[in-house]
C-alpha cells in the first residue's frame, strides 16, 4: 500500500480499522476543540466567588458588545471584497491564460510568510517615508485607520477564497460555456447563467473560511489599526494580559465563539453547507 510515496507498513494496514481512524478522529477534536471549550466555559464562569456571573455581565457591557458587531462587520466588509477579487481573478486564470500553474504559485507563496511580517510590510509600504507616500503624497487615511484594517485583511485571506473558488471554476465542463457562447450569449450571459451557478459551491467555501479567518483576527488591528479599530480578539488578549482577568477573557471568548457558530449554523439553514464541501 502507497500513500504519497511512502509505503504503510502490512502490520499497520491490517491492524488499522475505519473505526480506530474515526476514534483517532474524533479524539483530536474533542481533545482539542471540545475540551478547551469546556475550560474556557468553566473558567468564565467565576465558580466560587460571590457573583459567579460577573464576567458575563462585563462582558456584555457596550464596549465589547461593538468590538464583537466590529470584528463581524470587518469579517462581512473582508468576505465581499475578497470574493469579488477572487472570483475575477480565477476566472482570468481559468478562462484568460495558459498560464495557471504560475498564478497558482503566486497565489499560495504568501501563505509560506508569517501573517505578522505581511502587515509589518503593509504598514511600513504605507508608512511617512514609505514607497505609497513618496509616490502618491499621502496614505489616503489607510495607515492606523478602519481601512488599513481591512486592506490587511484583504491582502492576508485572499489566497483562502481563491483556491476554492479556482477549484470549483477550474471543474466547469467547457462544452457547456462553448455552448453558451454559440446560442449567442455573451460573456456576461455566460458567466451569469453558466459559470456562476456552477462554481457557487467554491463562493460559499471561500466565503465561509474568509469571513470565520478575518473576523478573529488579532494581528491585523494591531499592527495596521488603532484602539477604535480594536475586534474583539484584541479584547480578549487586552483582558488576559493586561487586566488580568481570566474570567472576562473567558466569558469574551465564549461570547464569541457562541455568536459565530450562531451565525454559521444560520447560514447552513438557508445553505447546505454538507453539500457545498461535498462539491469542492
Amino acid at each position: 500500500m502507497i500513500v504519497r510515496g511512502l509505503t504503510v507498513p502490512d502490520w499497520l494496514r491490517e491492524r488499522t480499522t475505519p473505526v480506530h481512524l474515526l476514534a483517532f478522529g474524533l479524539g483530536w477534536l474533542v481533545l482539542f476543540f471540545v475540551v478547551p471549550l469546556l475550560v474556557l466555559l468553566w473558567q468564565s464562569l467565576g465558580l466560587g466567588t460571590s457573583n459567579p456571573l460577573a464576567a458575563y455581565e462585563r462582558a456584555f457591557s457596550e464596549l465589547y458588545l461593538r468590538a464583537i458587531l466590529r470584528s463581524f462587520l470587518y469579517g462581512i466588509v473582508t468576505t465581499a471584497i475578497t470574493l469579488a477579487l477572487a472570483y475575477s481573478f480565477s476566472y482570468f486564470v481559468v478562462f484568460w491564460t495558459s498560464m495557471e500553474r504560475l498564478f497558482l504559485v503566486l497565489v499560495v507563496l504568501p501563505l509560506w510568510i508569517a501573517y505578522i511580517i505581511r502587515y509589518l510590510g503593509i504598514q511600513l509600504f504605507l508608512s511617512p517615508t514609505g514607497p505609497f507616500v513618496e509616490l502618491f503624497g499621502s496614505d489616503f487615511g489607510l495607515l492606523f485607520s478602519t481601512r488599513g484594517v481591512i486592506l490587511g485583511l484583504v491582502v492576508a485571506f485572499l489566497p483562502f477564497a481563491i483556491l476554492p473558488i479556482y477549484n470549483s471554476m477550474s471543474a466547469v465542463d467547457q462544452s457547456y460555456v462553448q455552448a453558451s457562447r454559440i446560442l449567442g450569449a455573451g460573456q456576461l450571459r455566460t458567466i451569469y447563467s453558466v459559470i456562476l451557478p456552477l462554481s457557487v459551491s467554491g463562493i460559499v467555501a471561500g466565503g465561509l473560511i474568509v469571513f470565520i479567518l478575518a473576523s478573529g483576527s488579532f494581528l491585523a488591528p494591531a499592527v495596521l489599526g488603532n484602539p477604535d479599530t480594536f475586534m474583539i480578539a484584541n479584547m480578549i488578549e487586552r483582558s488576559y494580559t493586561e487586566l488580568y482577568n481570566i474570567e472576562l477573557a473567558a466569558a469574551l471568548s465564549v461570547i464569541y465563539t457562541g455568536a459565530l457558530l450562531a451565525l454559521i449554523a444560520a447560514f447552513n439553514s438557508y445553505v447546505n453547507l454538507g453539500e457545498v464541501f461535498e462539491k469542492l
